[in-house]
């Protein structure tokens, strides 16, 4: 993006830049954590992204303010797993539990073997397979188990989202956020979902974002819905992420982060294809802004180049975690 030259360079604020790190990653999630060191950090937990044989281990990134990112290397490997297919590593979600400050990790562990947790002391791991079982194996409604995302409630209740298959299913967990507390319940959003829940609560109201179309292509993209409930019905609000010719193309899988000591200021963090590029791996980790309306819609988020502006990690009001 050409600077402007009204302002100093010395004054320009410290974009990200997108995609915000460098290689092949997709689905990412993003969360605001203090760790063990008492330091605010964001954290994107990203799938590394490559054929399926090769996709036998999670890393994780963290930054202090955005726009310059760590890598931390392998958090989670599959050789780990025993119960795993030792590939098809994806989507993995991380929350921060509120009644023993450990970090749950839930990820897809490979294509047909279901849901796992595992468990560390710090966000940027090294993380253990915390019950040696898939937490979610079945396939309930028609729902495959991947794609797993941890909301937690402002009351402390911990809801895990899945799906795929054009299924979406949310099941309640127990306080040791190892085990499902009731069975699984439908709640697909729209004849169009396909995968990729994530739950972020505003003001009271509940969002539940997917992604729709092929993963691999450009017909991918996200949407969102409305809810009253983390338990739904959703009424459908429209779609959030999609391509733009003049910046990328199958923009998706996405997560959410209100930032921290404002108002209603929020990031969206998603990956998305180069233009040009016909490789369904090639995707890339991008944060752009999102908005929310005086109605509380959501407006179509805006594909950039530069992403955002760094913004510090801070914990506000003495808690551990902003998510939203």
């Amino acid at each position: 993006m050409p600077s402007d030259p009204s302002v100093p360079d010395a004054l320009a604020p410290r974009m990200s830049g997108n995609p915000v790190f460098p290689g092949w990653y997709a689905d990412p999630e993003l969360h605001l954590f203090r760790g063990p060191d008492g330091v605010p950090r964001y954290y994107i937990y990203p799938t590394g992204s490559a054929d399926f044989a090769s996709q036998a281990s999670f890393e994780c990134w963290s930054s202090e303010d955005l726009t310059q990112w760590q890598n931390h290397g392998v958090i989670l490997d599959f050789k780990d797993v025993p119960w795993s297919t030792n590939y098809a590593a994806w989507a993995p979600s991380c929350a921060q539990s509120p009644h023993d400050d450990k970090y749950y990790f839930y990820f897809s562990a490979g294509d047909g073997a279901g849901i796992g947790v595992a468990v560390s002391d710090s966000p940027a791991g090294p993380f253990r397979d915390a019950i040696g079982i898939p937490l979610v194996r079945d396939y309930f409604f028609g729902a495959q188990a991947i794609d797993p995302h941890c909301f937690v409630d402002d009351d402390g209740r911990a809801y895990l989202y899945y799906g795929g298959h054009g299924h979406c299913v949310v099941a309640p967990l127990t306080r040791t956020m190892c085990a499902i507390h009731r069975a699984p319940r439908e709640i697909t959003p729209s004849p169009d979902y396909v995968e990729a829940p994530f739950m972020v609560k505003r003001q009271g109201k509940y969002y539940l974002m997917w992604s729709e179309g092929e993963w691999s292509d450009s017909t991918y993209l996200a949407a969102y819905g409305v809810s009253d409930s983390p338990l739904g019905p959703f009424e459908y609000g429209g779609r959030i992420l999609e391509n733009n010719p003049e910046v990328a193309q199958g923009a998706g899988h996405h997560s959410v982060l209100q930032l921290p000591g404002t108002e209603d200021e929020w990031v969206i963090c998603y990956h998305r294809r180069p233009l040009g590029d016909t490789d369904g791996h090639h995707r890339v980790t991008c944060i752009d802004r999102l908005v929310f309306r005086e109605d509380g819609s959501i407006a179509p988020v805006n594909l950039t180049h530069q992403g955002v502006s760094a913004h510090p990690a801070q914990v506000v009001n003495g808690g551990t975690e902003s998510t939203g």
